[in-house]
């Protein structure tokens, strides 16, 4: 006998105290009706393959996010912007005094003035590479020689440094920023000057993804970014001069970099700066070869425009390494002559222009290596 169901304005359970569980959907016609239940997630690390609707608590940063519109947003509906930083800074390879390649790593509190510790080795001894951090996983891309290795350690757990992929180009000397899921790779040295940017999901081990071009080859280069921006310090050109030219791209978006505007009070020491950020504000220290800068200058990274004075360095230095946290940022070693690194760390208050202080010293001075920020636990 054919039935037809006809304005139905209400389904309950059996009970009829509360709302039916259709846990294999609903079908009408033999169609699935698409009615599917929701998954929910509590951990660390982003559910894979979400759906529009699913939920996920993000136990390392106390968020409950909602997947809606094809992007994770906390409750209220807003974004929810990834964290790229932490408040452990960490120091990956580098150069020594007399330039000689380093694999070591170290760290230390940027919430706490005090002197680095030892976290463990890379797996390869090299300098120059470009740092990028989620705040749970730290990853260094390139170096000197050049190289395409890229490898990772988890910042909270201290050990050796683990293979993740290879560059699409072997460089170093490039700049390296994250928006807590993307890593860029920018610029480098290969051996002239690269235009080259490359991206990796930090997340997921494998080799980079060509992004698109800079407007001109860099090297000795330095890069920060926000949550959705990266902004590149274009340092060296592919005709060997310094210059003053920041340029940026929407990390979303592969595509080519777009100009930004100049550092100011660099005064031809633009090569060789360090980066770090939070999520407003970029800022960019020291510079220079034989003869170095103390100068810190900052940006807004989402206003277009020339860098702006921000404070002075402890001294002049080349190539610290730099690292963010909410709060602080630090810069740290970097060479103080054609020849000497310094191992002290310097420490500003992102949000507040002024001179950096000291903060403690390195386990041995060096420079031009990768520098990032994670999550201590």
């Amino acid at each position: 006998i054919m039935s037809e169901i006809d304005r139905i304005t209400k389904i309950t359970d059996r009970a009829g105290t509360g709302a039916p569980n259709f846990t294999f959907g609903v079908k009408f016609a033999g169609s699935d009706s698409g009615i599917n239940p929701h998954t929910h997630t509590e951990g660390a690390t982003e559910p894979s393959s979400p759906n529009n609707g699913d939920t996920w608590w993000d136990s390392d940063n106390d968020i409950y996010k909602v997947y809606m519109n094809n992007e994770w947003k906390d409750w209220l509906g807003t974004t929810a912007a990834a964290v790229w930083y932490g408040d452990r800074g960490i120091a990956m390879g580098g150069l020594s005094s007399g330039f000689g390649n380093v694999n070591t790593i170290q760290y230390w509190d940027m919430t706490n003035s005090g002197n680095a510790s030892d976290f463990g080795d890379m797996t390869a001894v090299t300098g120059a590479g470009m740092g990028v951090s989620n705040g749970t996983r730290g990853v260094t891309g390139g170096g000197n020689g050049p190289l395409n290795k890229i490898e990772y350690i988890t910042c909270a757990t201290t050990g050796n440094g683990t293979d993740f992929g290879d560059l699409t180009q072997s460089r170093g000397y490039g700049g390296g920023s994250s928006n807590g899921e993307r890593g860029l790779f920018s610029g480098g040295e290969n051996p002239s000057a690269s235009n080259v940017i490359d991206y990796i999901t930090i997340a997921n081990t494998g080799n980079a993804t060509d992004f698109g071009d800079l407007g001109t080859g860099s090297r000795y280069a330095s890069a920060c970014a926000d949550s959705t921006r990266a902004v590149h310090a274009i340092g060296n050109d592919s005709s060997n001069n310094n210059v003053v030219d920041m340029q940026y791209v929407t990390i979303a978006n592969t595509g080519n970099a777009t100009d930004f505007g100049d550092l100011q009070g660099y005064y031809g020491y633009t090569m060789r700066t360090a980066a770090a950020s939070d999520t407003t504000r970029g800022l960019f220290a020291g510079g220079g070869a034989a003869s170095t800068v103390n100068t810190i200058s900052y940006i807004t990274i989402q206003n277009t425009g020339n860098s702006t004075d921000f404070g002075d360095l402890l001294s002049g230095r080349a190539a610290p390494y730099g690292a963010s946290g909410a709060t602080y940022a630090t810069f740290s070693g970097g060479s103080a002559d054609s020849w000497s690194m310094t191992n002290t760390i310097a420490r500003v208050t992102i949000q507040n222009t002024g001179d950096a202080t000291d903060h403690g010293d390195l386990t041995a001075a060096g420079g031009y290596g990768a520098g990032f920020s994670g999550a201590a636990s």
